[in-house]
């Protein structure tokens, strides 16, 4: 019986279950797939008539089954001669270039000058780190160097000398040390507001710090940087997304459409946006940066 049940359920209605199992409104999956309202309607309703086109259905179906945790092509599949035929091959694998109502955010290839800026900072301190280890060199050289100018001279000077060579090597070695710790006390930290699981501060960024967004499911993600949009985009399952903040951003908004299989570095450590484990799919994360 239960067999016959699955074989008459349309997509529409099985497209819907999936929606309220999973606890979302008409609402909320227009904010996380940014297909109008109307459109999602439609498709429920089987009424393919009222979306711009045969190739704009195929592609909305696709994106509301993934976004449900439905596998959208095997969807497309079962369901063929129920949707308008279009060839596969042109059904585009991120909706984000044929929803209309949307500005696309495609990402264009990193260009060999912008990796290099990207690592630029790194490179900058290995420098400075290089220098100072140069620095040390070059004194304990030439204090040896002075050490062994005087080896003529009597037992008493000599030990002077190997006392003054000790008191300089441990100089330069304490010098060494402190300007280890100064380095370690600059260790980037990213904590909460106070109690807030929805506001952070991070410290001891990057001049440009390097944020990467990956996702185990279809995840819609938008960054804004001090009240301007950086990006948005919904990315595939084990997909992500590189980009770098300009280095005047002191306020950071990260808005989720599925926060539970969205992950976040910045600079190469893990942003815990989520420490107390909520549930919620569709979360707004702010951060500021100091």
């Amino acid at each position: 019986m239960s067999e016959n049940n699955e074989e008459t359920t349309t997509i529409g209605a099985r497209l819907k279950a999936a929606r309220t199992a999973k606890g979302l409104t008409i609402d909320d999956l227009q904010q996380i797939t940014k297909i109008q309202k109307r459109y999602l309607i439609a498709i429920e309703d089987e009424q393919f008539d009222k979306l711009p086109g045969d190739f704009y259905v195929r592609a909305f179906v696709k994106q509301y089954a993934e976004t449900v945790d439905l596998d959208g092509n095997a969807l497309l599949e079962e369901y063929r001669d129920q949707l308008p035929s279009v060839h596969t091959e042109t059904i585009v694998e991120n909706v984000d270039e044929v929803q209309p109502t949307r500005v696309a955010s495609r990402e264009q290839p990193a260009s060999p000058a912008s990796r290099v800026r990207n690592y630029l900072p790194t490179i900058i301190v290995t420098a400075i780190v290089v220098l100072i280890l140069l620095f040390i060199w070059f004194m304990a050289v030439r204090t040896h160097a002075g050490s062994s100018s005087s080896t003529s001279a009597d037992s008493s000077s000599v030990q002077v000398s190997s006392s003054k060579k000790q008191s300089s090597s441990s100089k330069a070695s304490s010098s060494a040390k402190s300007s280890f710790k100064a380095s370690s006390a600059k260790e980037q930290t990213i904590k909460a507001n106070g109690s807030s699981d929805t506001a952070y501060t991070l410290t001891n960024g990057a001049d440009k710090n390097k944020v990467v967004i990956k996702s185990t499911k279809a995840a819609w993600t938008s960054v804004t940087t001090n009240g301007t949009q950086t990006w948005q985009g919904t990315l595939k399952a084990d997909g992500s997304h590189t980009l770098t903040l300009p280095s005047n951003a002191t306020t950071v908004k990260f808005q989720f459409g599925n926060a539970t299989a969205t992950t976040v570095t910045i600079n190469g450590k893990a942003f815990n946006f989520n420490p107390k484990n909520s549930t919620s799919q569709v979360r707004t994360i702010t951060l500021t940066i100091k």
